[in-house]
């Protein structure tokens, strides 16, 4: 006859004093280990994705929503004929190499992950002036997504935009993915409006972006001016 298993049940004390004999980290320590297991995961990702987020470079890749409604939108503005730059923003040209492959689209970007995708132009928003010589004045789309939240950057980032678009025969349209807190800038530097539309990133970011442009045409289809946000 085989004999029933003994269930023992552990006092509060017990337990306490089981709890009380395990090993515990330091902060210091903590921290480390946190670091060490982000940094593994990161590189993991990584192998899986040749172009997962680098935080280091300011990345934050929008949503595949939000990179296919504004790359839809850049196509209709720049019509069959008209050339599209994308400054600092490779989620939005991946979408229209994509899904938009006869959209004549070029990239201006720091990263080197994305040259594979071609039409690519190594582009370091501090030297705004330093893009090829034939890529001057050729766009009539412009659309940038400044990779940091300061007056500094989108000013140099709105000099790199006058200088890509062209002016010749019709008044170029500007796009601009940045936050809400850029506002002013925006309007002083190039004279862009908020849109009622709101651009989402995979990653939840603590300030809310805008898409701002200086076409009246695109604010309309991108349900119209928000001077409120």
């Amino acid at each position: 006859m085989a004999s029933k298993p003994i269930n023992i049940r552990r006092s509060s004390d017990d337990r306490h004093s089981e709890d009380s004999d395990r090993p515990v980290l330091s902060d210091g320590t903590m921290a480390a280990l946190n670091e060490f297991l982000s940094e593994a995961q990161a590189a993991a990702n990584g192998a899986q994705n040749p172009f997962s987020e680098n935080w280091g470079l300011s990345q934050f890749w929008y949503t595949e929503e939000t990179a296919g409604h504004v790359a839809r939108e850049c196509v209709e503005a720049a019509g069959p004929s008209s050339r599209i730059a994308c400054i600092a923003c490779p989620s939005l040209f991946r979408q229209l190499r994509a899904h938009f492959p006869d959209a004549n689209a070029h990239l201006f970007e720091v990263d080197l992950r994305f040259e594979t995708l071609g039409n690519f132009s190594l582009y370091d928003y501090r030297k705004p002036h330093a893009v090829p010589d034939e890529l001057k004045g050729a766009f009539s789309v412009v659309v940038a997504d400044p990779p940091y939240l300061s007056e500094e950057c989108l000013e140099k980032t709105v000099e790199t935009m006058k200088v890509l678009a062209r002016h010749e025969k019709e008044t170029p349209r500007f796009y601009l993915l940045t936050g809400g807190t850029m506002k002013e800038a925006a309007k002083k530097l190039l004279r862009l409006r908020p849109t009622v539309y709101r651009p989402q990133h995979k990653t939840k970011l603590g300030n809310e972006f805008l898409l701002y442009t200086t076409s009246e045409a695109a604010a309309n289809r991108l349900g119209g001016w928000d001077d409120a946000a």
